[in-house]
């Protein structure tokens, strides 16, 4: 199924075009993002570099029945990846989440990137035996990062929005069983 992200921050249509299709064979599954409009703006260009500070697709999803551990898997639009294990210690004083971030020195997802004429095209694909951080359900949110060629505030896209200005929303994240 395609899914269409909204504005984060309002949670109404996004200025952007973005989908996202969720597929599952087996254990294995893909999210394959199409993301239009973009200058392929990214500050780093190696594996595990902050990826966020320009434009990106990611994934955060986890297995932790609190949901205060999951994964973010994220790919830049230099086609680089990144692999974190976040730890969400709930909020600070200014109601944004405290992260411990553990990059992840292996990768186990595959990631796929493709210049388009209008955009991007990027794949995800993991097994889901590798995202175990817990003994729940599996909980998910996607989410577009874009930047104007690092030139403005960034547009932020989220398949659930988080209705904040950051993503790392426990709350807001998705049943990956009620997409696939």
């Amino acid at each position: 199924m395609i899914y269409e992200l909204k504005d984060n921050r309002t949670g109404d249509v996004a200025d952007r075009l973005t989908t996202v299709e969720i597929k599952k064979d087996g254990n294995a599954v893909t999210f394959l993002f199409r993301a239009e409009n973009t200058h392929y703006y990214c500050p780093n260009d190696y594996y595990n570099g902050i990826h966020s500070a320009g434009d990106a697709c990611e994934i955060l999803i986890g297995t932790d029945p609190e949901r205060r551990v999951y994964y973010e898997m994220e790919i830049s639009a230099k086609g680089e990846l990144m692999l974190a294990k976040m730890t969400n210690g709930g909020l600070d004083e200014n109601g944004d989440p405290k992260l411990d971030v553990g990059f992840v020195d292996d990768c186990f997802f595959k990631g796929d990137f493709k210049k388009l004429d209008d955009g991007y095209e990027c794949s995800f694909t993991f097994d889901l035996a590798d995202i175990n951080t817990g003994e729940g359900e599996v909980y998910f949110n996607a989410y577009r990062l874009d930047t104007d060629g690092g030139k403005s505030p960034q547009h932020l896209y989220a398949l659930n929005p988080t209705v904040y200005h950051w993503f790392h929303m426990p709350d807001k994240f998705l049943w990956l069983g009620d997409y696939v």
